[in-house]
């Protein structure tokens, strides 16, 4: 155990001094867009709330832990809204990640222009500004030696932190795009070398129809950061009438995935997912858990046909 926490927190060490630190992991990230791309708030009709914790790596002392909560709508400046024109969407995005001696607490408000591009498609461009309050807490941390380059006190730091976002979809398509850490702050209370690097999601997925009101979604996400190799999750869904789903999925040599979303009535839907660990990580048995809920009104419960988009319920 003490060997594989040193091994962990230097991994975090390094992330801080190679200028590249990763954001956090969603296995469930088909039910969450709205977290990775500021472009998805308001594509819904009705306000969207999402909430949810993901425990990584689990009985691992200081492994990584995140929980969020977000919420977007469209917004309406008249009673009546051309179904075919432009339109806007807000939303609120409230996360703290923790790893390690560092946590991370963000809030950031988005704004979305969507653009009809024909019948079918539409195309969004979205920014969100906000805020990062970081620390990185020396008491959290036990080693054997005394090493000079980390900091002997507890330092925290607050950033001005931005997102863009693109996101095109039609009834059954969509593919995003979204740049964080815009503005690439650097993080000198930790070392002149830290900064938070940009970080680069690229994800698309698309509905099948099939027999019995069953649905086949295949999908992708893939993370991108200067100097760490590119991180990818293949998944793929069977939804049953839009009132329950489930699948399975690989993220990059790392692990084999399952998940289950069930939907009550036309309000709440409820997300689990289990990672099992295949890296060099996974000979301990170490599994990460992810529980998620959504909340929204026009989810057209029970007519997966006339779903906005796959990706929503």
């Amino acid at each position: 155990m003490k060997k594989t926490l040193a091994l962990l927190f230097i991994f975090g060490l390094s992330c801080f001094y190679s200028a590249a630190q990763q954001t956090e992991h969603y296995t469930q990230y088909q039910f969450n867009q709205f977290a990775f791309n500021p472009a998805v708030a308001g594509t819904k009709k009705c306000i969207d709330i999402r909430t949810g914790y993901r425990l990584q790596w689990y009985g691992i002392t200081g492994a990584p832990n995140v929980g969020f909560a977000n919420v977007h709508a469209p917004i309406r400046f008249k009673k009546r809204r051309n179904a075919y024109g432009p339109h806007s969407g807000a939303g609120l995005q409230i996360k703290r990640d923790k790893f390690g001696p560092f946590s991370f607490l963000q809030a950031h408000l988005s704004y979305a222009l969507h653009l009809p591009i024909n019948r079918h498609w539409k195309i969004s461009y979205g920014l969100a500004f906000g805020i990062k309050q970081g620390s990185f807490k020396t008491s959290d941390l036990n080693t054997e030696l005394v090493d000079p380059a980390v900091p002997n006190a507890a330092q925290q730091f607050i950033l001005p932190d931005a997102k863009f976002g693109v996101w095109l979809k039609d009834k059954r398509t969509y593919v995003g795009l979204s740049v964080h850490n815009l503005f690439g702050n650097r993080l000198k209370n930790i070392g002149d070398a830290s900064q938070l690097q940009r970080h680069f999601y690229l994800t698309a997925g698309r509905s099948f129809p099939m027999q019995k009101n069953w649905s086949f979604i295949p999908s992708f996400f893939t993370l991108y950061t200067p100097k760490t190799p590119i991180d990818f999750h293949l998944s793929a869904l069977f939804d049953l009438d839009n009132k329950v789903a489930f699948g399975v999925g690989l993220r990059r040599t790392d692990a084999i995935t399952a998940q289950v979303r069930v939907k009550l009535f036309n309000l709440l839907s409820i997300g689990y997912s289990f990672d099992f660990v295949i890296s060099k990580l996974g000979s301990s048995t170490w599994y990460t858990h992810e529980l998620t809920a959504g909340f929204n009104s026009c989810s057209n419960y029970g007519s997966s046909s006339t779903t906005n988009c796959p990706v929503f319920e």
